[in-house]
């Protein structure tokens, strides 16, 4: 028996944030929306930013070593995340399914998309190969795997703001994701109250 292994760096929504995309996954379910198997549940929520490669029965210590070190070496302050628009990917012929995520609208992922291209030069900077660095990122939120195509829309956004992200070890196939390390965004700009 065999064990494939995919090694990520994930944002995660808070609780708050997970909560409200758990009205949108409720939708997902009505019967005017089709979807095979179950949407995705809120502790498997999250923004994928790079994929560090995928492994057979376990990641090599010096991958994980290396990604830890590129994540501790990681100096980025928090920032906030807007996904508001609902869309499919995949599944356009009749019959077939994709995936329904939930994404920013255009322009609103400056930020997000900042915090990924500082990550990949990290990693570059640590020793990472360019293969193991993302270089096309389009930021998205998967909330089902296997659903009939749905109309583009604008929805209430799931909001937070970034304070943490996290290497993940994703057990393919078992929806199961072990968190190996997360780190912590830390704000550099004083706060000054009453002088």
């Amino acid at each position: 028996m065999f064990q494939l292994h995919d090694l990520y760096y994930f944002l995660s929504p808070p609780q708050l944030a997970a909560e409200t995309a758990k009205g949108l996954l409720q939708r997902l379910q009505e019967p005017r929306w089709a979807g095979r198997g179950e949407p995705m549940s809120l502790d498997r929520l999250h923004i994928t930013l790079h994929h560090l490669g995928r492994f057979l029965n376990s990641i090599p210590r010096e991958v994980i070593d290396l990604a830890l070190a590129a994540g501790s070496a990681m100096d980025y302050e928090p920032f906030g995340v807007r996904l508001d628009v609902l869309q499919s990917r995949g599944g356009f012929e009749k019959g077939t399914f994709g995936t329904v995520e939930l994404a920013p609208q255009a322009g609103a992922a400056r930020d997000l998309r900042g915090f990924q291209h500082a990550l990949g030069n990290t990693m570059r900077r640590m020793g990472f190969a360019e293969t193991q660095i993302r270089s096309h990122f389009n930021p998205h939120m998967t909330l089902h795997y296997k659903h009939e195509r749905i109309d583009r829309m604008v929805v209430a956004p799931v909001a937070w703001t970034v304070v943490q992200f996290a290497l993940v070890d994703s057990l393919y196939g078992l929806s199961r994701h072990d968190v190996l390390a997360r780190w912590t965004l830390k704000a550099r700009q004083q706060v000054f109250l009453d002088w």
